[in-house]
C-alpha cells in the first residue's frame, strides 16, 4: 500500500499539518518533523494529529528519533518509526527513550523518495526538451522586444506630452493597485487565520484548548532569543520548583521576623510570709459592710438540681385472687326496748382463725319492739330462754377476703367468727372460695430510705463542685456554710406497687444547694491592713484560708478568719509591659531592676533564637510574676 510522506517545515503550525493530512490521498501518512519542531512537543498537538487522522480514516506515522516526541506519541498510541525503511511500532509509555539511535530522518526520507523519480534516460530527454523550449522562448521574447522598440521610435516625437501624463496616471493607478493588493492580502490572511482557528477549535475540547495555550506560552519561552527566558522555557519543572522555593522563603521570612518574635518575661519576687487569725462578722445587707472593722458583706449562691437513682425493690406481695362467700348473722334485741335497727354496712369485718373478711354487700337488721308480734318477728320465739336473750333477727351479707391467697379458702362453719360490730353472732357461713396465690416484688418504704441515703452521699459532693464552679475568681466561698435541702422524693413505682421482672425502681428528688461567698479582694485588703505590710507591698497568696466557727448570730453571721499569706512588691503586668516594650533584652532587664524593688530574678525568654529585643506589639509579650520565699 502506498504511503504519503509529508515533510513539516519549522514555521508550520498544527492547522497546516492537519490540512496536509486531510489533503493526502493515501491511507498511510508519514509525518517527518524538522529538527526543531516546537509544534510536535505538545501533547495537545499530538492528540489533534491523532484525532485528525482518525476523522480522515488515515493511519498517521511519525518518523523521528526525538525521545520527547516519541514519549508524547506513546501517550496517544501513535505509530513511530526511526526511518522510512523500518516498520512502524506503537511505543510503550514505560520504555526508556534516552538511548535511541539518532538517524538523519530527512536524508533517509529523500533517498526513499528518489526511488520514485524517473530513470536517467528519461531524465536526459526531459532535460533536452526543456532546454530547447527555453531557447525558443528566448528568441520569441527578443523579436517582440525589437518590434516594440521600432514602434516606440516612430511615435516618440509626436507623443512626449501624452506620455508624461500617462506616466503620472500610471503611477497613481499602480499605487492604488498595490494598495488594493496589500489590503486583499491582509484580508486573506485574516480569513486564513480565522479558518485555522475554527478548524483547531472543532477538534479541541475545553481542557485541550487550555493545555494548548499553556504549551504555546512555554514553547514561546523555549524559542525566545533571551537566554534566560529560553532556559526557563526548557526547564519548566526546575523553574516551578525555584518559584515554590522563593514563595516558601518569603513566607518563612514573614513568619520569622514578623509573626514568630515574642518574649516571655518571668519575674521572681522576694516575699515574706505570715500567719493570720482574726474574728470577723458578716452581713447580708451590703450597706452595712465595713471592711476596715472586719464586717463583710456575704452573698448566698444557690444551685438547684434533680438527682435520680435506681434501686432494687425488696418488698413481696401476693396479688392473686381474693376468696369470697356469704355469712348469715343474727342480732338479739332485748324485749324491753323500743324499735331498733343494727346496720351491717360495707367495710364491716368478720374474722375467723386470723383471716379477715370484709363485707362488700351489707344489710339492715331491725325489730319494731312489738312483743305481741314476737311469734312472727323473732326467729327464736318459744325456744328455751328466748325472752332472756331477746328477739333474734337475722340477715345475710356478702364478704371478700382482705388479702389474696388460697389460705382464705375455708369451709363453711358457724363457729370461730368474730365481728367488728358488737352484738352480732354468726349463725353459719358458706365456704369461702376463689382465693389464689401470685407473689410479686413491690417497692417498700425501707427501699426508698436506702435510695435516699445513696443520693445524699453521691449528690452532695457533685453538687458542691458544680456550685463552686459557678463562682468567679474573686469570690471566696465559706466552706462550712454549704448546705443541701432535699425536696420530696418521688418513687416509680410507688410504695406497694409492683416492679416488673428484671427491672429496677427509680427514685428522683430535687435538691437545692447553697453556699455563702465573700469578695476575696476585700479579705486580702483586710489582712494587709491588719498585718501591717510595708508600703508598696501586697498580698499575693492566701494559703488555704478558711472561716472557723461560722454560725448565725443576732445581727447576721460571725466566724474567725484563719490563713497564712505571702506578700511581695506591688508590680502589675501592665507596669512591666510599658517599661520594656520595644527595648533590647539587656536594656529591658536593666530598667526593670531600676524601676521596681523586691525583684529577685528576671528571665526573658524569646520564642526564636534570633530575637534580640522586646516586640512593640503588647500581644507578643507574656508576663509571669512569681513569688518566692
Amino acid at each position: 500500500m502506498n504511503k504519503d510522506v509529508i515533510y513539516i517545515e519549522p514555521e508550520e503550525d498544527i492547522t497546516d499539518i492537519i490540512t496536509k493530512i486531510e489533503s493526502s490521498k493515501s491511507k498511510i501518512v508519514a509525518l517527518v518533523p524538522p529538527k526543531k519542531a516546537g509544534v510536535f512537543r505538545s501533547i495537545v498537538n499530538i492528540k489533534l494529529i491523532t484525532k485528525a487522522g482518525a476523522n480522515a480514516k488515515k493511519t498517521i506515522v511519525l518518523v523521528t528519533t526525538d525521545a520527547s516526541i516519541i514519549k508524547l506519541a506513546a501517550a496517544t498510541k501513535m505509530p513511530v518509526t526511526k526511518d522510512l525503511q523500518t516498520a512502524p511500532e506503537i511505543p510503550s509509555p514505560d520504555d526508556d527513550f534516552n538511548d535511541t539511535e539518532v538517524v538523519d530522518v530527512e536524508d533517509d526520507a529523500k533517498e526513499v523518495e528518489s526511488d520514485d523519480e524517473p530513470d536517467e534516460g528519461e531524465s536526459g530527454k526531459k532535460s533536452d526538451e526543456n532546454e530547447s523550449n527555453d531557447e525558443s522562448d528566448e528568441e520569441s521574447d527578443k523579436e517582440k522586444d525589437d518590434k516594440s522598440d521600432d514602434d516606440d521610435s516612430d511615435d516618440s516625437d509626436d507623443s512626449d506630452d501624452e506620455d508624461d501624463s500617462k506616466n503620472d496616471e500610471g503611477k497613481d493607478s499602480s499605487k492604488k493597485l498595490n494598495d488594493e493588493k496589500e489590503s486583499s492580502k491582509k484580508e486573506s490572511s485574516k480569513k486564513e487565520s480565522a479558518k485555522k482557528a475554527d478548524k483547531r477549535a472543532s477538534l479541541l475540547d475545553d481542557d485541550e484548548e487550555e493545555e494548548l495555550k499553556k504549551d504555546k506560552k512555554t514553547s514561546g519561552l523555549a524559542n525566545s532569543k533571551n537566554p534566560v527566558l529560553r532556559w526557563i522555557g526548557n526547564h519548566k519543572k526546575i523553574t516551578a520548583g525555584i518559584g515554590v522555593g522563593l514563595v516558601l522563603l518569603i513566607i518563612v521570612g514573614i513568619w520569622a521576623f514578623a509573626i514568630a518574635p515574642a518574649v516571655t518575661v518571668t519575674l521572681k519576687l522576694e516575699t515574706t510570709t505570715g500567719n493570720f487569725s482574726e474574728g470577723i462578722s458578716f452581713t447580708q445587707n451590703v450597706a452595712e459592710e465595713k471592711v476596715s472593722e472586719g464586717k463583710f458583706f456575704i452573698e448566698e449562691k444557690k444551685i438547684e438540681s434533680k438527682a435520680e437513682v435506681e434501686f432494687d425493690a425488696t418488698g413481696k406481695k401476693n396479688v392473686g385472687e381474693k376468696a369470697t362467700g356469704k355469712i348469715r348473722i343474727t342480732h338479739y334485741f332485748p324485749l324491753d326496748t323500743e324499735a331498733s335497727t343494727v346496720a351491717v354496712n360495707n367495710g364491716t369485718t368478720f374474722t375467723n382463725s386470723g383471716l379477715t373478711f370484709v363485707v362488700t354487700s351489707g344489710a339492715q337488721i331491725s325489730w319494731d319492739g312489738d312483743v305481741t308480734a314476737a311469734e312472727k318477728d323473732c326467729e327464736n320465739y318459744a325456744t328455751t330462754g328466748w325472752k332472756n336473750r331477746g328477739c333474734a333477727v337475722s340477715a345475710t351479707v356478702t364478704v371478700t377476703a382482705s388479702d389474696s391467697g388460697a389460705n382464705y379458702n375455708i369451709a363453711s362453719t358457724s363457729s370461730g367468727w368474730s365481728s367488728s360490730v358488737s352484738g352480732l353472732d354468726v349463725i353459719s357461713s358458706e365456704a369461702m372460695v376463689g382465693g389464689s396465690d401470685k407473689t410479686v416484688t413491690v417497692v417498700q418504704q425501707s427501699d426508698i430510705d436506702e435510695a435516699m441515703k445513696k443520693i445524699s452521699s453521691e449528690n452532695e459532693s457533685v453538687n458542691k463542685e458544680k456550685l463552686l464552679d459557678t463562682l468567679s475568681d474573686d469570690q471566696f466561698a465559706i466552706a462550712s456554710s454549704f448546705k443541701q435541702e432535699t425536696g420530696e422524693a418521688v418513687s416509680s413505682p410507688k410504695v406497694g406497687e409492683e416492679v416488673e421482672s428484671g427491672k429496677k425502681a427509680k427514685l428522683s428528688v430535687t435538691t437545692t444547694d447553697s453556699i455563702f461567698v465573700i469578695d476575696e479582694t476585700k479579705l486580702k485588703e483586710f489582712i494587709a491592713e491588719k498585718a501591717k505590710l510595708q508600703e508598696g507591698y501586697k498580698i499575693y497568696d492566701m494559703n488555704d484560708p478558711f472561716i472557723e466557727n461560722f454560725m448565725k448570730s443576732e445581727n447576721g453571721y460571725v466566724g474567725k478568719l484563719k490563713t497564712s499569706y505571702t506578700a511581695g512588691s506591688t508590680i502589675t503586668e501592665n507596669d512591666v509591659v510599658e517599661t520594656i516594650k520595644g527595648k533590647g533584652i539587656g536594656s529591658a532587664k536593666r530598667d526593670l531592676s531600676d524601676n521596681f524593688k523586691g525583684i529577685k530574678t528576671i528571665t526573658i525568654d524569646t520564642s526564636v533564637p534570633w530575637v534580640t529585643s522586646v516586640p512593640n506589639n503588647t500581644e507578643k509579650i507574656t508576663i509571669n510574676i512569681e513569688t518566692q520565699e
